[in-house]
């Protein structure tokens, strides 16, 4: 069964595409609850990576809270996606 997309569908459907190009064109911050669903992880297990150097490093942003949320750029959760298994973020203090 073939099923016919309505307009509204495919202005959505487009809609989605471009964004996501941007969003990758510009290296955009993506939030943990995002970078949890793209990379088929749960925050827990993101935290659990993040400790062991075996996830991107995420960049901070403070909440009026107190607390802080953490956001990781586009880029450096795909290149983590190409090989999620051999992963190790470089530490810059040992580069020197």
């Amino acid at each position: 069964m073939i099923k016919t997309l309505t307009q509204r569908e495919i202005i959505h459907n487009f809609d989605a595409q471009v964004t996501a190009e941007l969003m990758i064109k510009t290296n955009a911050l993506i939030p943990m609850n995002l970078a949890a669903r793209l990379c088929g992880l749960t925050s827990l297990e993101i935290e659990q990576r993040l400790l062991r150097g075996l996830f991107p490093e995420p960049r901070l942003f403070p909440c009026n809270n107190g607390t802080s949320k953490k956001s990781f750029y586009l880029n450096d959760l795909q290149e983590w996606m190409n090989n999620p298994h051999v992963y190790v973020r470089l530490d810059p203090k040992k580069l020197h």
